[in-house]
């Protein structure tokens, strides 16, 4: 059976995948609060979809990165953020030690959002020093109208940091690893009078602005959303759904030319 998962070849293995220049990815994650109930390992999300993608598309799968840039759940104990710097150098690292065997389809598998501006970052001074265009999913960017339709029968049901998709996905991966007697309700997200998407956007009169708060200051539990509506089989379904959308877009990332023209 042919190996998808670089940490299970031997490096004559990995020399010869390298060869046929497969869509590489790099799952990247965090470890930071999902409420009272849901560990704080999400990381471990984004490992499992991306080898399941590789698996489905004969792409390579590298370790994962579990930390992330989580600054705002620092004061829920459990959090370990990286400072951006330190993350930016951890990936350019990474990234140095694939492109240097000429590999050119390399795409990030993110399941924690706020890495996103860190992987732009990097992929651009990437694109700069080595001429190659590197891609990244946003896998929870994906769990919207439509993926609560599939889940819940609803598009308006109530999702969010704390509570869904990531308490679905533990309950369907690591059941043994969720405390349903800790289940607190979800708050509102707000803080004097002002009402957040997030953790940073908030309006007033429909006019969109950023306020950077720390997490607990909008929610003492570290929940939005509606918690009681995770199940196991929910999580199932939205592994699936992502595994699936995840393998078309690297099917599609695998026919592109991405080394940047020169001149």
């Amino acid at each position: 059976m042919t190996k998808t998962e670089l940490c299970r070849m031997t490096w004559t293995e990995a020399s010869d995948a390298f060869k046929q220049n497969p869509v590489i990815l790099l799952p990247m994650g965090s470890i930071e609060q999902h409420g009272p109930q849901t560990p704080v390992g999400d990381y471990r999300y984004a490992a499992e979809i991306a080898r399941r993608i590789a698996e489905r598309t004969g792409a390579v799968s590298c370790p994962v990165i579990p930390w992330g840039y989580s600054e705002y759940f620092k004061p829920f104990p459990g959090t370990i953020s990286l400072r951006p710097e330190t993350l930016s150098l951890l990936v350019e690292d990474h990234l140095d030690c694939l492109l240097r065997y000429g590999l050119d389809h390399i795409l990030f598998i993110c399941g924690h959002r706020g890495n996103l501006p860190v992987l732009e970052q990097v992929a651009r001074k990437v694109r700069r020093s080595h001429g190659v265009r590197v891609a990244t999913i946003d896998l929870f960017g994906w769990c919207g109208a439509e993926w609560k339709r599939l889940v819940y029968g609803s598009s308006s049901a109530s999702t969010g940091h704390g509570s869904d998709p990531m308490q679905s996905l533990a309950m369907h991966l690591f059941p043994e690893e969720v405390r349903l007697d800790l289940i607190e309700p979800g708050n509102d997200l707000t803080w004097q009078g002002l009402t957040f998407q997030g953790v940073s956007t908030t309006s007033t009169e429909g006019f969109a602005w950023h306020l950077y708060m720390d997490y607990n200051e909008l929610t003492p539990t570290g929940v939005a959303g509606d918690p009681r509506l995770a199940s196991a089989a929910v999580g199932e379904k939205t592994l699936d759904y992502l595994v699936d959308a995840g393998a078309i877009v690297v099917r599609r990332f695998a026919d592109l030319r991405t080394r940047v023209e020169q001149g």
